[in-house]
């Protein structure tokens, strides 16, 4: 027993002494919220640091099927920012709200809609690019995957595409960043390239700032398709391109004598040379736009019959009109009708270096065949052949560099369609 009351006495002096001592130091120093408070704080004032404010290279859609646009990013500690596009130039500047909440990370939110940001995200994108509904499919939330005073590398929420923010320096403006953005592109009107790489020439074609790559490997034929964004100097590829053992992530423009080039800023054996086609091979190969003030009197006819018996019957309206392919890869009058889209296929035959004979296949993709059927779409063709076969010879403003392609029926010289480089939207108001 006095044992068991020694015991006992010990126990109530270690109970005693427990509860009367301080609290026992918090081992992590704060409370979680307040950690994550101070952390959305921190990135805060790292974003609102720069002067000058940011340039992101940012890239819609989850495949980055579009390729890489400039915009340019200053941000207030009051959330507010100010954003500007190499799609609406150094003239156009929209201020929104903005903010950073957590969410599995800390994510840069746009919270307002902002014209100039919002452009690759609204289902429908005001050139009318991408399906209806869904527009350029870009993001306007971000998680945060790494901040630093000079970088900030984001990743899209809804597409996973990863876009970095680079801090601009003290002497450099936005808008001069910009500027020499739209400088550069004007000068980069480029579709058709040869890739020199280990002795091996390779044949490349561009289309929405995507390089596509043409070789054979092992006795198959590969493409290698690979998304790009403009710089001040040449391209920069989403991602770095391995072909044949070299690795390229920038290439830098140079004109020599004439012939222009890209070479890698990492000083490997690979060059990037512009090849300049005959203009019936640059009309197949890239995508030529409609207006309405383009088309001969003829063609003017058959497209005013389709506006009055077509679009107005059903009330929709033409946002853009184009000879290329379309997103099947199918060739032929591709188009969007009030956002929905479709094409009326057509094979080709190239003659000599400025010809071409436009065959129309009945058939269609997308909604072509519906609104073939009942939307008039047989009258908006008919300047380039239906039943008939047509052949065309083509004349341009400038065979390297064309802003505009004009067909002559050579069976009809009153029939001409000039079609252009740029995208046209609303083509009848064109």
């Amino acid at each position: 027993m006095k044992h068991i009351a020694k015991f006992l006495v010990l126990l109530l002096a270690v109970v005693f002494y427990t509860g009367c001592t301080p609290e026992e130091k918090d081992l992590f120093g704060d409370s979680s919220a307040n950690r994550l408070t101070n952390t959305l704080q921190a990135e805060k004032t790292l974003l609102c640091t720069p002067k000058n404010g940011w340039i992101m290279e940012y890239y819609p859609s989850s495949t980055q099927q579009y390729g890489g646009y400039n915009m340019w990013a200053s941000f207030a500690a009051d959330g507010s920012v100010k954003v500007m596009s190499e799609i609406y130039g150094t003239g156009t500047v929209k201020t929104s709200l903005y903010s950073l909440k957590q969410s599995a990370g800390a994510v840069l939110s746009f919270d307002t809609y902002n014209e100039v940001m919002h452009y690759f995200s609204d289902p429908a994108n005001p050139d009318g690019i991408g399906a209806a509904g869904k527009g350029m499919e870009g993001d306007f939330e971000f998680t945060v995957l790494k901040a630093k005073a000079d970088s900030v590398v984001l990743k899209g929420k809804k597409t996973g595409s990863v876009i970095l923010m680079k801090a601009l320096a003290d002497n450099q403006s936005g808008s001069d960043y910009i500027a020499s953005i739209i400088a550069a592109k004007a000068k980069f009107k480029f579709t058709t390239y040869k890739y020199v790489v280990n002795k091996d020439t390779i044949p490349v074609t561009s289309s929405n700032r995507n390089l596509t790559f043409t070789y054979k490997k092992d006795g198959s034929t590969v493409s290698v398709l690979a998304p790009y964004i403009v710089t001040p100097t040449g391209y920069k590829f989403y991602s770095p391109l391995t072909i044949n053992g070299v690795t390229v992530t920038d290439l830098t423009y140079q004109n020599t004598g004439g012939d222009e080039s890209f070479t890698p800023v990492n000083g490997v054996a690979a060059k990037l040379i512009v090849v300049y086609p005959p203009i019936n091979q640059q009309l197949i190969s890239g995508n030529w736009y409609f207006a309405y003030s383009g088309l001969s009197s003829l063609g003017k006819t058959d497209w005013d019959y389709a506006k009055t018996n077509g679009f107005d019957v059903i009330g929709e309206e033409l946002y853009y009109a184009y000879l290329g392919k379309f997103s099947t890869g199918q060739y032929g009058f591709c188009f969007n009708s009030s956002g929905y889209t479709g094409a009326l296929i057509y094979n080709y035959t190239l003659i000599a270096n400025n010809q071409v004979k436009l065959t129309f296949t009945n058939s269609g993709a997308g909604d072509g065949v519906w609104y073939y059927s009942n939307a008039k779409f047989n009258y908006l063709i008919n300047p380039l052949g239906t039943s008939t076969v047509r052949t065309f010879t083509l004349t341009t403003d400038d065979m390297k560099h064309p802003t505009w392609i004009k067909l002559t029926d050579n069976a009809n010289a009153n029939n001409t369609i000039t079609l252009y480089k740029s995208g046209v939207a609303w083509p009848y108001d064109k």
